[in-house]
């Protein structure tokens, strides 16, 4: 038979088991998020390090003693731009949480009618409360030498966005995660333990079919637990602010997820001989990357040295795409491109490692 069609036979008989034990999988399906949602939904911290981009205007004295009173404490990192208009793509690309704009004549006025202007992203609340707490207190005298000066704050992005639309965005993307490794590998390994892997290896089924089946599988049992963790999301609060649309962008994201963790969970599954060791395998990968992916809380408040590793993650650019979707209701073209090429990249890399892996091992059964 061909590559399709065998694929397509297999994966008729995964869709069967998953039918004959419908209610067991759809409550592991619906526990899992709720849970989730429930336990962090109220959950909160302060960020450290939150970029804001600063154009100084004025350059004088009392603007460059308000930048210093910014940076003091550590929790905002200020990056100076000379261009507003590039400070404000910087925004809406999420490198930094917030603009400051510092009108030409502050140093010269006196009094509380100056004003200072910010734009801040609010959907990283978190982020976004922390730079507006720490102008306010400034503006306000709070620190010392009082600037005396007013704030005028326009939140650009999730101006009506909360702390469970932030969780959910990111909870989405760790449930498609989870939900892949935890489905594609042990139908993998159960074949395997029954002796049904040995039976299909000595059949002129191809060997790429019987990984493929799994995969889509595992890809299907992550949409449906992250579709049903949207649903009971949308319910307890969250919003999905860039409408239809925007959640057609989600699924498509939420896909991808699914389909590079299902082939990552091949891999595992290939080299683990043990059910055991299998679990270790994907619970030391999937939970690390869904914090350095920012799934729970902010990047910002990871230690420096872990920032290189949130680059890195594939799950970080789907979370960030997610939220983007939810909370400030666009996803620029050009970000779900190249979300959609590194995801694409990534189940590349683990189909070939996973066909390697199983390759190998097949041989020993």
């Amino acid at each position: 038979m061909s590559l399709i069609g065998d694929t397509y036979t297999l994966l008729l008989r995964e869709m069967l088991i998953f039918k004959k034990n419908l209610v067991p999988n759809i409550l592991r399906s619906l526990i899992f998020p709720l849970l989730f949602i429930i336990l962090l939904g109220s959950f909160g911290s302060t960020p450290k390090n939150v970029p804001v981009a600063v154009v100084n205007l004025d350059n004088g004295a009392a603007a460059l003693g308000f930048i210093n009173q910014l940076e003091a404490g550590g929790n905002i990192n200020v990056v100076l731009q000379t261009n507003q208009q590039y400070a404000m793509t910087m925004l809406s690309q999420g490198q930094v949480a917030g603009v400051i704009v510092i009108p030409a004549g502050l140093s010269g006025a006196r009094g509380p009618g100056t004003g200072v202007y910010v734009y801040l992203d609010n959907s990283q609340p978190q982020s976004a409360d922390v730079v507006s707490a720490k102008v306010n207190a400034i503006a306000a005298g709070v620190s010392r030498d009082p600037t005396g000066i007013s704030v005028v704050t326009n939140y650009v992005y999730g101006a009506s966005s909360n702390y469970i639309s932030f969780v959910v965005g990111g909870l989405l993307v760790m449930v498609a995660a989870f939900g892949a490794v935890f489905t594609a590998g042990f139908t993998l390994l159960s074949d395997r333990e029954l002796g049904n892997l040995k039976a299909f290896l000595t059949t002129p089924i191809n060997a790429f079919a019987v990984l493929l089946s799994k995969i889509l599988y595992g890809t299907f049992q992550s949409f449906l637990s992250a579709l049903i963790g949207l649903v009971i999301g949308v319910l307890y609060g969250a919003t999905i602010a860039a409408g239809v649309i925007g959640a057609i962008e989600l699924i498509w994201v939420i896909f991808l997820v699914g389909l590079g963790f299902s082939a990552m969970a091949m891999v595992f599954a290939s080299a683990a001989k043990q059910f055991q060791n299998y679990a270790m395998m994907a619970q030391s990968t999937v939970m690390p990357l869904s914090f350095l992916a920012g799934a729970f809380v902010p990047v910002t408040l990871l230690p420096a040295f872990l920032l290189p590793l949130v680059v890195v993650n594939p799950l970080t650019y789907a979370v960030n795409a997610v939220r983007d979707v939810m909370i400030k209701g666009f996803l620029p073209p050009t970000t779900l491109v190249s979300t959609s090429i590194i995801l694409f990249i990534f189940t590349g890399a683990m189909m070939l490692l996973a066909l390697i892996f199983f390759r190998k091992t097949s041989r020993q059964i």
